[in-house]
């Protein structure tokens, strides 16, 4: 099992879980949700929750290849930093003390958003296959 093709089946979980499955009210409520706000608190455990079951082919896959214990880790090495990064805080600030700018432009919120997600996972996928 090479790194490469689990970064390539853990790239179709995200997509799979991150735009498929995430909801209106996850997309648009989850901002913070590491903070006291207990709706923004439910949308981001909600989206971390549904985002990660997208990842269970890839985690059998894991398992059955290696062993369970690395599908585990590998589990963890996906929702833990997706978990940081929706919370958003992260991402405002890399935006407005690296890119100079706020939360105003959407599509580079995205770009910003996603840019920090493929680099997660490419960690993640280099680290389960070590």
């Amino acid at each position: 099992m090479s790194w490469s093709s689990v970064l390539l089946a853990f790239l179709v979980s995200h997509l799979a879980g991150d735009f498929l499955l995430q909801t209106e009210f996850q997309a648009t409520k989850k901002f913070g949700g590491l903070g006291s706000d207990p709706v923004a608190r439910r949308a981001l455990l909600a989206h971390v929750a549904t985002y990660t079951l997208a990842f269970i082919p890839v985690l059998l896959w894991i398992g059955g290849t290696l062993d369970a214990g690395k599908a585990l880790g590998a589990a963890a090495l996906v929702a833990i930093p997706h978990l940081l990064v929706d919370d958003g805080r992260g991402v405002e600030a890399w935006m407005r003390v690296i890119k100079h700018t706020g939360r105003g432009i959407p599509m580079l919120n995205v770009a910003v958003d996603q840019s920090f997600h493929v680099v997660c996972l490419t960690g993640a996928a280099l680290l389960t296959t070590a």
